[in-house]
């Protein structure tokens, strides 16, 4: 019975450690997407750097015209400075949150702000070097 009660005992803590970590890791995530969107809408390109991965890109696709357009790091970061991109606030909804391994991460949001098109986003981020940076943001403009 004893053996039992421990195994039990000992089956719980490892759950409870694991969802634990699980939760940390996930708000960490969250963290460094927030300081990238927070980056893009105040045109801060200070904060916005080190939030990007050296082969960061974007991938934007535009319903309207059926185009898609890539961005590599410096054309999305010289956007941001010259405030052709950004400069709004926006909320966010993270509507899903999925980690492949212990490096890698992908978030599915919405991003809407009153009178601008709704964003659609498909972000992955990595881990370097105990960091999570955004590698792609894949974004579907919604009409």
């Amino acid at each position: 019975m004893k053996t039992k009660f421990l195994t039990i005992l000992i089956a719980f803590s490892f759950i409870t450690c694991t969802t634990t970590a699980q939760n940390n890791e996930e708000q960490q995530v969250k963290s460094a997407l927030k300081s990238y969107i927070n980056a893009g809408d105040t045109n801060n390109v200070e904060k916005l750097k080190p939030n990007l991965h050296s082969d960061f890109r974007v991938v934007l696709y535009d319903d309207k015209k059926d185009a898609t357009s890539i961005l590599n790091k410096e054309t999305y970061v010289s956007f941001i400075e010259t405030k052709k991109f950004g400069g709004y606030k926006r909320n966010a909804t993270y509507e899903s949150i999925e980690f492949i391994g212990k490096h890698m991460a992908t978030i599915k949001a919405t991003l809407t702000s009153p009178g601008k098109p709704t964003l659609k986003n498909f972000y992955s981020l990595v881990k370097i070097k105990n960091k999570w940076k955004v590698i792609q943001d894949y974004v579907v403009l919604v009409p």
